[in-house]
């Protein structure tokens, strides 16, 4: 294996042990906010991560990285010797080394070498030496004039020399590296025989083995669906393809499984985001997280963490009310933000909760209208309808600009984000009480539940959780309006129809049946339309097939699965349809 594809691999590992370095700090920060007493345990963790990311990174002669962890290891080797927890000021410069080698790591995997040193690395050691001079010049420290507890290389900076009494035990590593071990109490209910063993997957191998296992569930319903099986009477051949098709849909769910992982790094991240966000804003607020073992699909973990850090931010900025603010409105004075997963069905729901003061109906009509977004009756919307308006680009509420919020662009990356995992957002906010976002994701993007639907010979599946109701038209009236437009009275909402050739625009007619005409009302931003149907085939699980070719460029239809039987079946695209005909409605 090349020296560039070691350094690939090991950038992800690092990475996740400096998240948990990060994740330990705020651990100890909230330790010393509560006037608790020194955690050995969490002091000898710190220490292990940077001891291990600085051991490994010497041995892929990383000498930046070693250099910058050596002083925060030496650092965190005095708090541990002398039993202190670090104060505060310490506290952020162990994140500030976080900080940075996040930014060393990301440019070790852009350049597959070693990051050259910086100023700011430079910076960064000589404010964590200070920290270790104020330590040793403490009574408390004066008896400990160790430096390092760790070496690697010739060429890197030499530390001071060991007292004999410290002297600890020296291993040769392939006669390059010294490598000093020093003993790190682990918790006695976790031995090594309880550690899951794990092996790392590559993205492109977990998508092919995806889309490998959607051949094989398709070529099963071609099969236990094929007219001519479905001929044969025999109890024994029918036992046989229930077997066959109960082996699929196992692994089916195994593969899916692989690609699962927990949303814990994601909700983690967001500690260390509140953390920097009271400090700037000066309000004393806190952080709850439930649910962060809740599994969700791989591609999506990617895609979540921006709205979350959106949401979030808003919330602290312009919800959580200041101190003084809400000690006169009766409250406690430190606001709270609660964070927290449940899977539903098919669906991750993400929920974030804050005790803040509200949205403001009227401020958002009123810059609503402002910006031309609405111009008619606000008596005649719901509240729903106009909390969603928040993320109509350009508009905020905010009486300021500020550095963390306050431009109206957050709330629009956070709605295009969420289209683009094919979520959807839902808001309930009372004023004064506080303001509740509920992210509803797909499990995963390869498979979804899909509601298919026959219009003469051809098929289209549409997602299931756009789906408002089908409605029978045998006994219902269409109401024409003008320019050949019509819509049917559906318990007393008027709801426009359309037929997939207006839709789609298709050169050559679909033609209908008409022998028992139905309409699906499918729903998008809290607006409703119908497609006119010949029937409805059912729900099922479909396998998600990227468009190609010419075909690529296709408005109104996001991919296409393969029935059961066979038969292709266009997925529609909900939001497209909706923003292209909203103007005829």
């Amino acid at each position: 294996m090349s020296r560039e594809q070691i350094l690939l691999d090991f950038v992800p590992e690092a990475l996740d042990l400096v998240q948990d370095s990060e994740n330990v700090i705020l651990d100890i920060e909230k330790i010393l906010e509560d006037g608790g007493d020194y955690d050995e345990f969490a002091i000898n963790n710190l220490f292990r991560f940077f001891h291990t990311i600085k051991g490994s990174s010497g041995l892929l002669k990383l000498e930046t990285i070693v250099k910058v962890t050596h002083e925060a290891e030496t650092l965190l080797d005095i708090l541990r010797k002398e039993t202190i927890l670090p104060r505060p000021e310490a506290c952020q410069i162990l994140l500030s080394v976080c900080d940075r080698l996040k930014k060393l790591f990301q440019e070790i995997e852009t350049l597959k070498s070693d990051p050259i040193m910086e100023e700011e690395s430079l910076f960064l050691i000589e404010q964590v030496k200070q920290e270790i001079r104020f330590l040793n010049s403490e009574p408390v420290s004066v008896v400990f004039k160790k430096k390092a507890a760790f070496e690697v290389f010739e060429d890197t900076v030499e530390p001071e020399p060991i007292e004999a009494n410290n002297t600890l035990p020296v291993e040769f590593v392939a006669d390059k590296v010294n490598v000093i071990e020093k003993e790190i109490s682990i918790p006695s209910d976790k031995s090594l025989s309880q550690v899951k063993k794990e092996i790392k997957v590559s993205n492109e191998k977990l998508d092919l083995l995806m889309d490998i296992m959607g051949e094989l569930v398709i070529a099963e319903s071609n099969v236990t669906q094929h007219s001519a099986i479905k001929q044969i009477k025999n109890d024994s051949f029918g036992q046989s393809l229930n077997r066959l098709r109960k082996i699929v849909l196992d692994l089916q769910e195994v593969v899916l499984s692989t690609r699962m992982i927990p949303i814990s790094p994601v909700f983690q991240r967001m500690s260390r985001l509140v953390r920097d966000l009271q400090k700037k804003t000066s309000k004393k607020i806190s952080l709850h997280i439930e649910g962060d073992e809740t599994q969700i699909d791989k591609s999506v973990v990617d895609l979540i963490a921006d709205p979350i850090i959106h949401i979030i931010r808003n919330s602290v900025d312009h919800g959580i009310e200041s101190t003084e603010e809400r000690r006169l409105s009766g409250k406690s004075e430190s606001g709270n933000i609660y964070l927290s997963a449940r899977q539903s069905v098919n669906e991750v729901w993400i929920l974030i909760r804050d005790d803040g003061r509200g949205l403001d109906r009227d401020r958002i009509v009123s810059k609503a209208k402002e910006n031309g977004l609405f111009s008619g009756d606000p008596n005649s919307l719901t509240d729903k309808e106009v909390f969603l308006m928040i993320f109509a680009p350009g508009l905020s509420t905010a009486k300021e600009i500020t550095s963390i919020s306050g431009r109206g662009v957050g709330m629009d990356i956070v709605r295009q984000n969420i289209e683009k995992l094919s979520g959807k957002i839902e808001i309930q906010s009372k004023k004064g009480q506080g303001t509740t976002f509920i992210l509803r994701i797909p499990l995963t993007l390869g498979i979804m539940e899909g509601t298919i639907i026959r219009i003469g010979n051809s098929f289209f599946t549409i997602q299931t959780i756009e789906l408002k109701e089908f409605v029978n038209l045998r006994d219902k009236t269409a109401i024409p309006l003008e320019a050949g437009k019509t819509v049917y009275d559906v318990r007393g909402k008027f709801i426009p129809i359309f037929n997939i050739n207006q839709i789609l625009n298709h050169r050559e007619h679909l033609k209908y049946d008409e022998k028992d005409p139905l309409m699906v009302i499918i729903e998008y931003d809290q607006k409703l339309l119908g497609i006119k149907v010949d029937a409805v085939i059912g729900n099922q699980n479909v396998v998600i097939k990227p468009l190609q070719g010419k075909m690529e460029e296709a408005r109104d239809v996001s991919g296409f699965t393969i029935l059961g039987s066979g038969n292709v079946s266009l997925i529609l695209d909900v939001k497209s349809i909706f923003q292209k005909l909203q103007g005829q409605y």
